[in-house]
């Protein structure tokens, strides 16, 4: 007779097993492998039962602590840090932290809005939602665009924006959280710190934290293993050494409640940009590569396998009216607003309308979302707020199934979409 942790370890078998055939049938279908995943995920999880739902959530947000989904997220972000052009951060920073304040606050508040329209929650619930579905998604962009090969100079304002939109994220889902239910502990750091200087001053105060320390933390961590490995040659262990030490960052941050996200990409960056290309470099990319394609894989196959049957005769509807909302109103309102014509001092393809309306239709919601919309009930059973009792899992599955669509649309028509868009030269020969 199996045991409970026997049919966990076959579970995590099949969904080993399924994620490698979404190679052979995006292939045979000429799609990216993403939507091919989350398919395969549906039709394992809901469709034949393959994937129970109670596997998949506690795979995705608390497999070790962390969740696959974070997990997962760190390991992407690691390998694709170490091709980071800073060039492009550089060219396109004004745009990128213009769509990480501005941006995330207009969606916020008119993802709020449509929210409590179509549902009828009140609006403290609506920005909540809002919230949690204000960032977008590296895990889903970095891999897509460098399967249809759109260049730096196009996709650089997108990459940076997924990249660093976590922290605002964090600061808006607890601000909503708070004016909800005051007492709650969601954030202990922020709460430290806006008690300690107050709300104005707070706020700015937690997002320099939030970014500048662990930006620090990571480029210490990427030049210290690059002067230790000189001195003392870690060979083919390099790669468990960084494996280590990113996990490392990710326990030490997580813990004081600062976003580990900075801090992974900076030691990538640094890892790849300052290395001196030998051997055991280059097998620590290898490892890293292959690593982050089979974290992509599991993450996408289980968001699909998140949904159950009775999410999908509830809600499925609402998350499909409200998933269309997010991507072709609340989205392009956001991105116009934070790059109004003639705003940007960048030269070149980011100040094209034709541009911005193709980052404007690009922004899937990914992991952190899908983390996130569980907190608010999660808080609710804890402190027995009525409001996040009656409306987290609402807020919990239409998130998810906003996530599970947007990524399924945004891989299949993007491709299509820059190629009416964007010029000729936007992609890689």
């Amino acid at each position: 007779m199996l045991t409970l942790e026997s049919k966990d370890f076959i579970q995590l078998s099949l969904l080993l097993v399924i994620a490698s055939f979404s190679i052979p049938i995006a292939r045979k279908v000429s799609l990216v492998e993403i939507p091919i995943l989350i398919s395969l995920g549906l039709l394992f999880g809901p469709g034949l039962g393959v994937i129970n739902h109670s596997f998949a959530e506690y795979m995705i947000q608390d497999f070790a602590g962390f969740g696959v989904g974070i997990l997962g997220l760190v390991i992407i972000l690691y390998y694709e840090s170490h091709n980071i052009n800073f060039r492009v951060i550089r060219k396109f920073l004004l745009n990128i932290i213009s769509l990480n304040t501005v941006g995330m606050v207009v969606t916020s508040v008119v993802a709020g809005v449509f929210f409590s329209l179509l549902t009828g929650a009140p609006f403290l619930i609506g920005f909540l939602f809002g919230a949690i579905i204000s960032p977008t998604d590296p895990s889903t962009l970095i891999p897509l665009f460098r399967k249809i090969k759109i260049k730096d100079d196009y996709s650089g304002t997108l990459i940076g924006e997924s990249l660093f939109n976590d922290p605002l994220a964090i600061i808006l889902v607890t601000l909503a959280i708070s004016f909800i239910y005051s007492g709650s502990s969601y954030s202990t750091l922020f709460n430290s710190v806006t008690g300690a200087v107050g709300i104005i001053g707070g706020i700015p105060l937690f997002l320099v934290i939030q970014i500048a320390v662990p930006s620090v933390f990571g480029v210490a961590m990427g030049f210290g293993i690059i002067y230790l490995n000189k001195y003392l040659n870690f060979e083919n262990l390099i790669v468990g050494l960084l494996l280590g030490v990113v996990l490392f960052e990710l326990t030490v941050l997580y813990g004081l409640g600062i976003t580990p996200f900075p801090a992974i990409i900076a030691t990538g960056a640094i890892v790849g940009t300052f290395t001196d290309k030998s051997i055991f470099w280059s097998r620590e990319s290898n490892f890293q590569e292959n690593l982050s394609f089979l974290a992509q894989g599991i993450i996408f196959i289980l968001v699909g396998s998140l949904i159950t049957i009775g999410d999908i005769t509830g809600y499925l509807l609402q998350g499909f009216i409200l998933t269309l909302i997010v991507i072709f109103v609340v989205r392009p309102m956001a991105v116009f607003i934070s790059l109004p014509p003639g705003r940007s001092k960048n030269k070149g393809p980011a100040k094209s309308w034709r541009t911005k309306t193709f980052i404007a239709l690009s922004g899937p919601r990914g992991v952190v979302s899908v983390v996130e919309g569980a907190v608010p009930y999660s808080i609710g059973l804890l402190s027995g707020n009525a409001l996040l009792l009656k409306w987290g899992l609402v807020l919990e599955i239409d998130v998810t199934f906003i996530v599970l669509i947007s990524i399924l649309l945004q891989t299949i028509y993007l491709p299509i979409v820059a190629g009416r868009l964007l010029p000729q030269d936007a992609t890689q020969t």
